[in-house]
């Protein structure tokens, strides 16, 4: 019976031992992600039959982490429903690595800049939380971004989120 135990601990211990680096207490991270305008998280039913690739934003995310501080910039390209754009999400926040996954939560100011009508840019605030799987020098990670929109003053309307995937190599 101790030796099924000590094979099942060795077993559970393995994967965390093999994928696991040194930690440093600064590293950098760059990678693409690919993020889809979300109506299952807002609670509106989805329809496979419409999807297609104008309901994704693709771009690249590049990660700042020192200790358990963590700065973001994702850079997306948006093209669907006439609209063709740049949107961007600069967060800073806390990233806590746990065994080979590292949680985070940021919020700070998004950008958008629609090239396809006379609006120009607009900015807001966003939230976004993540969780990546650490595998060496390479992470795959699951995010949502939580866009808040400001109107009049005190009043807060939150819009779509945005849910995605993303590999970023750290160096």
């Amino acid at each position: 019976m101790r030796r099924i135990i000590l094979v099942l601990i060795v077993l559970a211990i393995l994967p965390v031992v093999v994928f696991a680096e040194s930690p440093s207490l600064i590293s950098f991270g760059i990678g693409p992600a690919v993020f889809y305008k979300s109506p299952v998280l807002i609670g509106q039913p989805v329809d496979t039959n419409n999807l297609n690739v104008n309901q994704f934003d693709f771009g690249g995310d590049v990660r700042f982490k020192a200790s358990v501080f963590q700065a973001e910039a994702l850079v997306l390209y948006a093209d669907g429903n006439g609209v063709t754009g740049f949107n961007t999400y600069l967060d800073a926040g806390l990233a806590v690595d746990v065994a080979i996954l590292r949680l985070d939560l940021g919020v700070g100011p998004n950008f958008v800049y629609n090239s396809g009508n006379n609006s120009g840019g607009q900015a807001g605030l966003n939230a976004k939380v993540g969780a990546d799987v650490l595998l060496g020098p390479i992470s795959v990670g699951a995010s949502y971004i939580m866009e808040f929109n400001f109107n009049n003053g005190a009043q807060v309307g939150t819009s779509s989120g945005l849910f995605g995937l993303d590999v970023l190599f750290w160096i």
